[in-house]
């Protein structure tokens, strides 16, 4: 086994790599010039909602509320309005992403205020993939017709399992049973791309218990999963109950593998293909477009507590505390100017969780001979079974997907202490 263990997030491997193409630009300057003139790229918007009506016990991220829930449409429409003069906004928006948290914590009236208003302050193009996350427990008949009224086409649903013993264990609300039909029912409604979070490996899960996951989600023929090993947080309520015989077993890179190559197994006969190193899709429904748009050197406006945006190279972070950069410019302090070579790997990082790129393009943009520079790496990876290389292309195979964020995380700092990057 060439890794000993297996890196199941991005943030785990080279979340970091990235932060030294920070320049020393004049933020407000920089800003200014950026919202006085024309979008010169396809646009994303990203709206964060930061609440959640039931924490799970696997989730590490939540707080206690800093904003006032019931209050929270007015903030994003303050939000829109304020940025609604400037010429930069004027441009059509590529794709739309409610993000969170869980955004269906809002009520059905306050998300119908929102979307109304989201139309009324930006140009969405007709084909723009407008997508909400969303438990189940919240997709009521009315959230689902306030939601297909104001434009949105896709949903991702947080699921994680319809077993009953692993929903209890997971924090989910409700029953399996009840979750399908609802799934179901919101499908009719008219939500064709409609996805699922799925959780495998939790404490006490079978393959039985799995194989029935994949059953069900083959039935309902959903345009696409995103699937993940469970990740233990320290201070989560999971990780304080489950017992050392649990943990042992849950921690075993063969375990986690057997699991994985079934849900490759039965999804890829169901005809679900990868997408990324963590997703599935079906029949080329869901287009993902938030995620395509934000890393191939798109802009992405953010809106709300505790969203993260781009504006053309200046990388922000909102929170209702910060500082905005000047009197005239309604945008949070908090962010730096990105280098060209930022988006170069933004984007080659993507292409690499997409599971296949063309290293002589990426190289070209860099000014390096990545190909070169990695060329040992490609062999023994090749060796081992986890890439295919063709020409100047290299895809992951099905063993290079489930240890990809070991694979990327490896050619990267190749890539970096080659071309003399510090990572």
């Amino acid at each position: 086994m060439i890794y000993q263990k297996r890196l199941k997030s991005h943030h785990d491997a080279y979340g970091s790599v990235k932060k030294q193409f920070q320049t020393e630009t004049d933020k407000a300057v920089y800003v200014r010039n950026v919202l006085g003139g024309e979008a010169q790229k396809k646009r994303a918007l990203y709206l964060h909602v930061p609440f959640c009506t039931k924490t799970c016990t696997f989730c590490p991220f939540h707080k206690p509320d800093e904003l006032k829930r019931r209050e929270y449409d007015d903030y994003l429409i303050r939000e829109m309005d304020r940025l609604a003069g400037f010429k930069f906004m004027e441009a059509p928006i590529d794709a739309v992403y409610f993000g969170g948290g869980t955004p269906t914590a809002l009520t059905p009236g306050q998300m119908e205020r929102v979307l109304d208003r989201l139309h009324k302050s930006f140009t969405i193009r007709k084909d723009a993939e407008v997508s909400v996350e969303t438990s189940i427990t919240e997709l009521s008949d009315d959230m689902t017709q306030v939601l297909l009224s104001g434009g949105v086409n896709r949903l991702s649903v947080g699921i994680q399992t319809f077993d009953d013993r692993g929903r209890k264990i997971l924090g989910r609300r409700g029953s399996g049973d009840a979750a399908a039909e609802r799934l179901l029912k919101t499908k009719r409604a008219g939500f064709r791309n409609l996805n699922l979070d799925l959780i495998y490996n939790w404490p006490g899960e079978t393959l039985d218990d799995l194989r029935e996951d994949l059953r069900r989600i083959r039935e309902l023929e959903l345009a696409g999963i995103s699937f993940y090993s469970l990740m233990l947080h320290e201070n989560t309520p999971i990780r304080k109950t489950i017992t050392q015989e649990e943990l042992v077993k849950m921690g075993r890179v063969e375990w986690d593998k057997e699991q994985f190559d079934l849900i490759m197994q039965e999804l890829g006969e169901a005809g679900y293909q990868p997408f990324e190193l963590t997703k599935l899709i079906r029949d080329g429904i869901d287009r993902y477009d938030y995620v395509r748009v934000r890393h191939s050197g798109g802009d992405c406006i953010a809106l709300g507590h505790g969203a993260g945006g781009n504006l053309s190279g200046y990388h922000y972070y909102n929170t209702f505390f910060a500082p905005p950069l000047a009197k005239d410019l309604p945008i949070s302090a908090m962010g730096v100017v990105e280098g060209d070579d930022y988006f170069v790997i933004d984007e080659f990082i993507n292409d690499l969780q997409r599971t296949k790129v063309d290293l002589k393009a990426f190289g070209e943009k860099l000014r390096v001979d990545v190909q070169g520079l990695i060329s040992d790496v490609l062999e023994r990876l090749e060796k081992e079974g986890l890439i295919r290389t063709s020409g100047t292309g290299m895809e992951l195979t099905r063993d290079g997907i489930f240890w990809g964020n070991n694979v990327i995380d490896e050619i990267l700092r190749t890539v970096f202490s080659g071309a003399g990057l510090n990572s």
